[in-house]
């Protein structure tokens, strides 16, 4: 715990060494001429990459609860050495008027060339218990795609509020590879900051 911090960064940054599946999650796309076992050995890889997310959010949120400025978690992924990486920070941007901090969420696969980036980031305001204010936004980087998002916050109480972003990322030639990215966000009216969700598939 960074003791002399009051101010909390929150970057949720999912970094993955994915040279070994290339094929999974660079350049292969499920189509008709993709054979039964490519199909499957590609839901697998996909499977458990998600699976190594959910734990390392997991991990991270728990180390956060527990008063960490700065997180840094690892899973290895495969035997080439490839691994994830989730950092999250939070910051206290809060005046003597207003209790205010920042927020950032970012997921990535950062395979050589067909890499992409889903970010989901912005700012919430806290009273009482409660929360009183929120702006956010969505950033879709990878110069190999076209790219989308739909985001909306969902105000499920006056001290929860979640901001869901799903990305769409569509390479433009080569192959008709298409992937969907996850970045669900928790806000609570005790100034606290969850990543909920970081899914690509």
């Amino acid at each position: 715990m960074t003791s002399k911090l009051s101010k909390k960064s929150i970057s949720s940054t999912v970094l993955m060494g994915l040279a070994a599946i290339t094929l999974s999650l660079g350049i292969y796309a499920p189509d008709a001429k993709a054979t039964q076992s490519e199909q499957v050995a590609h839901l697998k890889e996909v499977e458990t990459i998600n699976n190594k997310l959910d734990q390392l959010t997991d991990k991270a949120n728990a180390k956060l609860k527990k008063g960490l400025d700065n997180v840094v978690v690892q899973e290895p992924l495969n035997v080439q050495g490839d691994k994830l990486e989730l950092s999250m920070n939070v910051e206290d941007i809060s005046t003597k008027a207003v209790q205010q901090k920042k927020f950032k969420a970012k997921v990535s696969n950062t395979t050589p060339v067909f890499g992409f980036a889903h970010e989901v980031s912005g700012k919430f305001t806290y009273e009482k218990g409660k929360l009183v204010s929120s702006s956010y936004d969505a950033y879709l980087t990878g110069v190999f795609y076209s790219k989308s998002h739909s985001t909306k916050q969902h105000k499920l109480d006056p001290s929860v509020w979640e901001i869901r972003s799903r990305g769409t990322f569509k390479a433009l030639k080569y192959t008709p590879v298409e992937y969907s990215s996850r970045v669900d966000v928790g806000l609570y009216g005790s100034g606290d900051y969850r990543v909920l969700k970081a899914k690509i598939n």
